[in-house]
């Protein structure tokens, strides 16, 4: 693991219509004012742990060996739930309560060292009675610690078992019955995509603009059925039209041109969105 780089990287549900994220920025720079703080986003759906888990997975990345992201969907502050920090093969440090946000970095990115966050010396002095923002008093003022150096990764608190990290469960991506199957991983909150856990390994042996026929369930029912162009990108097909592409992470993913493919068709995200796709070949018989 390389050594801190003075980068802190903030993550919430918190939003930005009072100044709850203020409050952490204040608090890590009151600690190091050489820190360089960047935002994911604060717009995380509210309690939404799972949205939390990919964001982590898709943004953490492309950061510098070093960077320290602390990451606060925290549904249950104040509870028992563990504060943990994550060391990750990648070679970042992860801030967060232990509560389904560090699924996918253990399942696709890895974790090499996890600690319990000692409150007794990691703990904003003087907040020991508020039990109900401990994105400011716990994991802020831990992260700009370890980021700015005065802590190194032991100086967090005690080890802990790396296998004991809570994870949602997670679909793994498959061949079975002439098809390939996954997961809607997450749903863009934007521009209405839906990405999969589908490497675009899988389908690479179907060649841009043919067709493929795909499936999505939601436990157990039939939510979208169609065939669509697999193409390069959304003009690969007119205005409205649906389409499979491959995204820029390395896995399907599925939009409308123009469009907001969630919106059209009420598709959501999470392990509970079950998604197959098929190749056509000779008048629609099934990718083998």
């Amino acid at each position: 693991m390389e050594p801190t780089n003075r980068i802190l990287v903030f993550q919430s549900d918190f939003g930005l219509l009072e100044g709850s994220v203020a409050q952490m920025y204040g608090v890590a720079l009151k600690i190091d004012l050489n820190l360089r703080i960047f935002d994911i986003t604060h717009n995380i759906e509210v309690f939404n742990t799972w949205d939390a888990s990919y964001s982590l997975f898709q943004t953490s990345p492309v950061f510098p060996e070093g960077s320290v992201f602390v990451s606060v969907v925290d549904p249950g502050v104040g509870t028992s739930r563990r504060s943990v920090v994550a060391s990750t093969k990648a070679g970042h440090y992860v801030v967060t309560p232990d509560n389904g946000t560090l699924t996918h970095v253990y399942e696709h990115i890895g974790i090499v060292g996890l600690r319990e966050i000692d409150e007794s010396v990691n703990r904003l002095p003087g907040s020991e009675n508020y039990h109900v923002f401990h994105g400011r008093d716990v994991y802020a003022y831990t992260g700009a610690r370890l980021a700015s150096g005065i802590i190194g990764f032991e100086g967090v608190g005690s080890e802990l078992d790396i296998r004991s990290v809570y994870c949602h469960p997670v679909p793994k991506a498959r061949r079975v019955s002439g098809k390939v199957e996954g997961m809607i991983d997450i749903k863009d909150p934007h521009f209405g995509m839906v990405w999969t856990n589908i490497p675009i390994s899988m389908l690479e042996d179907v060649d841009f603009d043919s067709k493929v026929e795909i499936e999505i369930r939601c436990k157990d029912e039939i939510r979208y059925q169609k065939e669509v162009i697999y193409g390069k990108s959304f003009g690969s097909v007119k205005k409205g039209e649906d389409i499979l592409y491959n995204n820029e992470i390395g896995f399907l993913a599925l939009g409308t041109n123009r469009g907001s493919f969630v919106d059209k068709h009420s598709i959501s995200s999470g392990y509970d969105w079950l998604i197959s796709v098929a190749k056509m070949k000779n008048g629609g018989s099934l990718y083998v």
